[in-house]
């Protein structure tokens, strides 16, 4: 058996299905005879009772006596109990082909031991079976098994449930003798004749009592060539032919008067397996000899690596990880496990985890190392090793999750599990699998991680392939370059479910040999939208992470201090902080170096943003830039760096800086396609300008237009805690000619999430959330590029404010609705005429000619008092922005990044008389409905998703998209870097034909 696995190769069996050239008989054929009435599969021996509590090492050994592999799929092992024609259980082969003239050991995997590794069963008979030539019977229940004294029958069953070959077990007498085997003679019948019992067990072996023929050649070795394989045996005595089977012949070779074979015509670098048997006089043919495999080779490679060394071993309560020394080989392929002298399994990386195994016993463990011509070192010196009740902690640690994102394409876009390496040396999860829910999904290449850091996996649908990799950094970082994750610490887990958001759910990765070495439990009140759930280091001997919170500011890249264990202690000497530290300030930015501090152990240095850490940084970089600053805001910075021993180095000497506001730009990155899905409003349309600050993560919402000095106003958000900004541009040159920081009255940063912006006879106003902030005109004009201007009024409004837009006198001022994420004051749900119930407000404000402002009956001055309006208008849900003018409203509305918008327009409403009226505070306030009972709205045709605001320029509705902003652009279905320009005339033309036909209608009626 020793030459049987002398020279192993890694890939051979991918190599062997893969080639196009074998010869397989189908299910049918192979019910025929091989000659005369020999059975083409044949029951050769049974071992009835194996050692073992449960018997869990019975087996039935078939042989193929032709000369064509044959495939077993759907193929049955039958047992018969009492009724000898009716088998009692039927145990369907799949996925399994059994060889020319080779055995196959079909053991039976009982119900209550199902993960006994096929290594114990080859100690159990001292032999050296590979996974190819056993197939696992799966029992489904305990009591199926083997009889020990009772008459049975076993069979070997085509596809078609018709006996192949069958043989009866205790006929005359039990079988039952431990380890021992009944075994049968290959002749012209069906049902096997009995040699003898109580038998060596030989599993994957015919003895040359149970056929007819030569002896099965010996010595078969495979000597590579240039394109060709040497193939030399021992001659049988009897022998008068030997015929070559190969993966590389249809029909095997028949070679006379020699006992050696140059086989031809080979590629190099390819796998290649040959098999020997032998012929008599009479055509009676062995079964095949062990085995050979070899690699061609232009310039041979004889010599077999150095064995590995330094083997230690952390024990489990059911496994032991071995680790050894990588090999310097060049071309080495991977290394080869023992366990008590028995193959376990190959590794391509210097460690594997061996399980399951028994709490009480010991293993002598040995490793080999073989290159990629098929060379084996030999053994590695035998390591005893034996499962420990103390666990460790795991290497590889799940740290967080973040189940639940916002979507594209319906699906949550940018889910991820964050693997931490708890170890001094790197590991490399090639052969790993990841998996949740209804996905396992194995890396099948190199992906290595450092000791003692992170790496994320980005897991995502099938739907979710078009978005770019950039986007996932841009979704949790912003712009924030300096945090994003590198393409070396992240892996795209593609084409799998994603991470489930409801109940109760795990994450788990298991090893190259399926055995799960850590686990990470959640549940779905512990996650919301773009927030994590983070994990800490198991303490309770077990590999299941500890929850340690949900509703998590997702950290991607990077853990927490709790998260981890300690790393081990080497000396208890702080290093020096960094030396040298500049900070430079930039525009919304400081830039900070720093020298090296000479320590060699080094793992982070530290940087602290006014006492708070900001972000760690590894020591192969000296560099660092803050991003997301507020201008004109002093930000203090500290530094400090810490080894490898877990030792933290007192901090810096503080460095004061204060960067200016960032620089708002206008660049277009996407010019849009013009989807033929629009194409009514492309007719009738053309680019606007380019949205300016999308590059600086400005969120456009409204947009207003200053006639007198030609001038297109944004006003914009930022949702990271720096202030809005107001752009202008110029209307007739598209060109952005300054931006401003806005500021509350106070002088404080507005950081509000800024809606509508519209502009009166001297005034500017911001619809944001519940208040009306007011500017003066004259500010902006003097102000220069990167200015501050203050607020001169905050004024609380009875709705939430949204959009605002300014119509002869009056300041209108709008809100949003929609159920679930922005509801509205139940007050505002009113029934209108049609009996439809609408759920949001747009209520105006006469201002003073005098001085454009809000009279003292309307606001008080006062914060805590509502602004009182004079008229209040019921619209429908999900409006984005507003059009007032002489001949109508119009209303732009969206919601959803995939969702087209629809612009509404109705006659004014106050042409009529007021259609009820409603309190606010102590005053009486006329109510209309925009509901189109008195004449019908006209619905315009379709726009792209994500409107903004509205604004009539000239002749041109100008329209505003926030689908180019860093927050959406990577997850909506059209994003949009430039306004667009609707032709005002062709669409009130629209309007007129609409009204002629409802008129022409109402006439007909």
């Amino acid at each position: 058996m020793g030459n049987k696995l002398h020279k192993w190769l890694i890939y051979v069996m991918v190599i062997l299905l893969a080639a196009g050239n074998l010869s397989v008989i189908s299910a049918d054929k192979a019910n025929a005879s091989a000659g005369g009435n020999v059975p083409a599969l044949a029951i050769t021996e049974i071992v009835v009772k194996s050692d073992g509590d449960g018997q869990p090492y019975e087996y039935v050994e078939i042989y193929n006596t032709t000369s064509k592999d044959i495939n077993l799929e759907k193929y049955q092992l039958q047992y018969f109990t009492t009724n000898m024609t009716n088998p009692a259980n039927r145990w369907q082969i799949t996925n399994k082909s059994i060889k020319a003239k080779e055995t196959l050991v079909l053991w039976l995997k009982k119900y209550n031991d199902p993960d006994v590794p096929l290594w114990d069963f080859n100690s159990n008979y001292s032999v050296l079976l590979t996974k190819e030539q056993v197939y696992e019977v799966k029992l489904t229940s305990s009591a199926q098994g083997l009889h020990d004294s009772s008459l049975r029958k076993v069979g070997i069953a085509g596809a078609d449930g018709v006996p192949i070959s069958t043989a009866l077990i205790n006929d005359g007498g039990a079988d039952g003798f431990t380890n021992r085997s009944v075994i049968y003679q290959i002749g012209n019948s069906t049902e096997m004749a009995k040699i003898e019992n109580n038998s060596q067990a030989t599993p994957g072996e015919v003895m040359k009592s149970q056929y007819i023929g030569p002896a099965t050649p010996s010595e078969l070795t495979a000597v590579p060539q240039n394109k060709a394989v040497l193939l030399n045996w021992e001659p049988v005595e009897g022998a008068s032919a030997y015929k070559v089977y190969s993966n590389f012949y249809s029909e095997p070779v028949t070679v006379i008067d020699a006992t050696s074979y140059t086989v031809e015509g080979l590629a190099n670098n390819q796998v290649y397996e040959f098999r020997i048997t032998s012929m008599d006089s009479e055509g009676n043919e062995s079964p095949g000899s062990p085995s050979a495999t070899v690699i061609p080779q232009e310039i041979v490679d004889t010599e077999a690596p150095a064995p590995p060394a330094g083997l230690t071993h952390v024990g489990g309560k059911d496994y032991v990880t071995l680790k050894w020394k990588k090999s310097v080989e060049q071309d080495l392929a991977g290394y080869r496990v023992y366990i008590n002298g028995t193959v376990y399994d190959t590794s391509e990386t210097n460690s594997i985890t061996v399980s399951p195994l028994k709490l009480d016993r010991e293993y002598t463990f040995e490793v080999t190392a073989y290159d990629r011509a098929g060379n084996e070192s030999v053994k590695s010196a035998p390591h005893l090793a034996s499962p420990s009740e103390t666990v460790p902690v795991p290497e590889l640690l799940i740290t967080e999750v973040v189940p639940d994102t916002d979507n594209y394409a319906g699906y949550d876009a940018f889910e991820f599990i964050e693997v931490f390496n708890n170890s001094a040396q790197p590991i490399d999860l090639n052969g790993y699998r990841l998996k949740s829910g209804n996905w396992n999904v194995e890396i099948t290449n190199t992906l290595v991680i450092d000791s003692w850091d992170s790496h994320v996996f980005w897991t995502r649908r099938q739907e979710i392939a078009p978005i770019p990799t950039i986007a996932f950094n841009h979704y949790y970082f912003s712009s924030y370059k300096s945090k994003y994750v590198d393409e070396e610490h992240y892996t795209i887990l593609g084409n799998i479910g994603g991470l489930v958001n409801s109940g109760t759910q795990a994450v788990a990765i298991l090893n190259p040999q399926g055995t799960e070495v850590v686990k990470a439990n959640y549940s779905g009140d512990l996650v919301s939208l773009g927030n994590s759930v983070i994990f800490g280091y198991p303490k309770d001997g077990s590999i299941t992470m500890e929850t340690l919170a949900g509703h998590h500011r997702a950290t991607p890249g990077w853990i927490e201090e709790d998260q981890a264990p300690s790393r081990p202690v080497a000396d208890g000497i702080s290093p020096q902080p960094p030396a040298n530290i500049s900070a430079e300030a930039g525009n919304g930015e400081v830039r900070v170096t720093w020298e090296s501090t000479g320590d060699d152990d080094i793992y982070r240095y530290h940087i602290y943003k006014d006492g708070i850490l900001e972000f760690s940084i590894p020591p192969s970089k000296q560099e660092f830039t803050l991003s997301l600053l507020t201008g004109n805001k002093d930000v203090v910075l500290e530094m400090s760096a810490e080894d490898l021993s877990g030792n933290v180095s007192s901090k810096s000497a503080p460095i004061t800086v204060r960067p200016a506001h960032q620089l708002i730009t206008q660049e277009e990155r996407t010019p849009h396609s013009r989807d033929p899905k629009y194409q009514g409003l492309w007719d009738i349309s053309e680019d606007g300008p380019i949205i300016p600050g999308l590059v600086q993560d400005l969120v456009p919402q409204g947009i207003a237009y200053y006639k007198k000095e030609d001038w297109v106003l944004t006003i914009n958000y930022l949702d990271d805690g720096r202030p809005g900004t107001l752009t202008v541009t110029n209307a007739t040159t598209g060109k952005l000619l300054k931006s401003v920081i806005m500021l509350n009255t106070d002088g404080t940063p507005y950081t509000g999430h800024a809606g509508g912006l519209t502009v009166s006879k001297d005034h500017g106003w911001i619809a944001s959330e519940n208040y009306l902030f007011q500017f003066s005109l004259s500010d902006l004009v003097k102000a220069k590029n990167n200015d501050e201007i203050r607020f001169i009024n905050q004024i609380p409004v009875p709705v939430n404010a949204a959009y605002n837009v300014y119509d002869e006198g009056i300041l209108w001022v709008g809100e949003f609705y929609e159920a679930k994420s922005y509801p509205t004051d139940p007050s505002h749900h009113l029934v209108n005429r049609k009996g439809i119930t609408q759920y949001a407000w747009m209520i105006g404000y006469n201002l003073q000619s005098s001085n454009d402002m809000l009279s003292g009956m309307q606001w008080s001055g006062k914060q805590d008092e509502q602004a009182i309006p004079d008229y209040v208008l019921s619209t429908t849900d999900k409006v984005q922005g507003a059009i007032v003018q002489k001949k109508g409203i119009t209303l732009s509305t969206s919601y959803g990044r995939a969702n087209d918008s629809v612009l509404y327009r109705y006659e004014h409403p106050l042409k009529e008389a007021p259609h009820g009226s409603v309190t606010i505070g102590q005053k009486e306030v006329p109510l209309w409905y925009l509901d189109g009972a008195g004449a019908k709205p006209r619905e315009s045709i379709e726009a792209i998703p994500m409107p903004e605001g509205i604004v009539v320029v000239g002749r041109e509705l100008y329209v505003l998209f926030e689908s180019g902003a860093n927050k959406y652009r990577y997850t909506t279905t059209y994003p949009m870097d430039r306004m667009l320009k609707i032709d005002l005339k062709t669409l009130m033309k629209d309007d007129k034909d609409i009204i002629k036909e409802d008129r022409k209608n109402s006439k007909d009626e």
